[in-house]
């Protein structure tokens, strides 16, 4: 249902009307620049973010004396906590600008890694998973996101592409490559070196490289030159309408803010899709070592399944152009929770190696939903109120994140297994998937 006075735009003209040739020694459009920034800070979030905890866990409850359903539980309250500001801390990055906003973000990051390197307790761990979560997988992942939606409108889809393919490529390094630290230096160290990473690296980069809006070096939204900007479609009627990803409004400006995007279907299609691939996903990821093993894989054997995972959520992105051109946003939405449910169904089912295509199939659901939620949030909602918009949505799925990993710890603990917690997991996203059909 779109809100009051909005319909679908109409597809607009082709692109060779609307685009000089290029000319050699044309400009450099430093919003190319501003790609890789982003991934780099979209990969320095790993702490927070549940792949690069997981491999953490063990040596947590080991050190610190935590049971499955104890780390799970921690997990869960931190997370919790960490949700509930979100929404406020995006709208307050609209005002203070992205730039000031990340440079704070990463100081931030930096002290709660030393704060878990602290850690001799639960309570003092909560404390530092409460910072790890509200600022690397909330703050950081929403600045680094928005980020490109102001640089980028028609070719944001591009754009979010290439971050997300070297955020998958990233997932194949990243774990075993903390895992690697890890058994090199201990659990404590490796914290303390990822903050003199963050302090000592992205910080001065951000600082040195990073610029707010393209008005500051004399560029246009997209790169183009002023007189064929004035030519294109304005933001909030660009195409795509076809296919379901732009809603627009003739009266209204180009961006709605978070009153105007909660009277829209797509916005609780999203919304709902983005908690339960949250709630799952996490689960699987806070899990995987111990759900493994249940699947008699060891520790080594079970590293390979974050590469194999990044390798199909790369390829799966690699068609994110002509997935986002052909497909309606619930259709890619029902084939990422399809692959989440069949994910499920392998770990209840599977064993030995076989186990390890369960994170195959996981990361392909995971590049489609990467494709969805890079790109439609701006393209739906327009980008003056999107750290609002997205705050809360972030908020949403945050929140449905803590709850998964207690969900597969306490089946583990109480139930002897994570057969229960899988297949009620197989059937919500079966069932979201299914809903999300009724959305026009």
């Amino acid at each position: 249902m779109l809100y009051p006075g909005a319909e679908l735009a109409a597809p607009p003209p082709e692109a060779p009307d609307l685009l000089p040739p290029r000319r050699v020694g044309a400009r450099f459009f430093y919003g190319w620049a501003m790609v890789p920034l982003a991934t780099a800070i979209m990969i320095c979030s790993a702490p927070g973010q549940t792949y690069g905890f997981m491999f953490f866990n063990p040596f947590l409850r080991q050190s610190l004396g935590l049971s499955q359903t104890q780390l799970s539980a921690t997990y869960l309250l931190a997370t919790l906590l960490a949700a509930a500001p979100l929404s406020y801390l995006g709208g307050l990055s609209d005002r203070c600008g992205l730039k000031r906003s990340l440079l704070a973000a990463i100081a931030a990051m930096a002290g709660s890694c030393v704060l878990a390197s602290l850690a001799q307790n639960g309570a003092t761990l909560l404390v530092a998973c409460l910072g790890l979560r509200m600022i690397g997988a909330g703050v950081m992942s929403l600045l680094a996101t928005n980020t490109l939606a102001v640089w980028f409108d028609r070719r944001l889809p591009a754009a979010a592409g290439i971050m997300q393919f070297g955020m998958a490529l990233s997932m194949a390094v990243v774990p075993m490559s903390l895992l690697g630290l890890i058994n090199l230096v201990g659990w404590r160290q490796a914290y303390v070196a990822i903050a003199v990473i963050l302090t000592g690296g992205l910080w001065p980069l951000v600082a040195w490289l990073y610029r707010d809006h393209p008005r500051e070096v004399g560029q246009q939204v997209d790169g183009y030159p002023p007189e064929v900007a004035q030519r294109l479609p304005r933001p909030g009627q660009a195409d795509l309408g076809r296919r379901g990803w732009r809603l627009v409004s003739e009266d209204e400006g180009p961006s709605l803010n978070l009153a105007e995007a909660l009277r829209t279907s797509v916005f609780w299609l999203l919304l709902g899709a983005t908690a339960v691939w949250s709630l799952i996903g996490t689960g699987l990821m806070f899990h995987l070592e111990s759900l493994l093993a249940a699947c008699h894989l060891g520790r080594s054997q079970a590293a390979w399944a974050t590469p194999l995972m990044a390798i199909a959520m790369a390829s799966m992105q690699l068609g994110s152009g002509p997935l986002a051109d052909r497909f309606h946003v619930k259709q890619l939405i029902a084939g990422a929770l399809s692959c989440v449910m069949l994910a499920c169904v392998i770990l209840c089912s599977g064993s030995g190696p076989a186990a390890l295509a369960a994170y195959v199939v996981y990361g392909a659901g995971q590049g489609l939903m990467t494709i969805v939620s890079s790109a439609s949030w701006a393209h739906y909602f327009g980008p003056a109120h999107l750290g609002r918009i997205r705050g809360t949505a972030m908020t949403v799925g945050i929140a449905s994140s803590a709850v998964g990993p207690l969900i597969m710890g306490a089946s583990a603990d109480l139930l002897g297994g994570f057969q229960a917690s899988l297949w009620f997991f197989a059937t919500t996203a079966l069932a979201v998937a299914a809903a999300g059909w009724r959305v026009e």
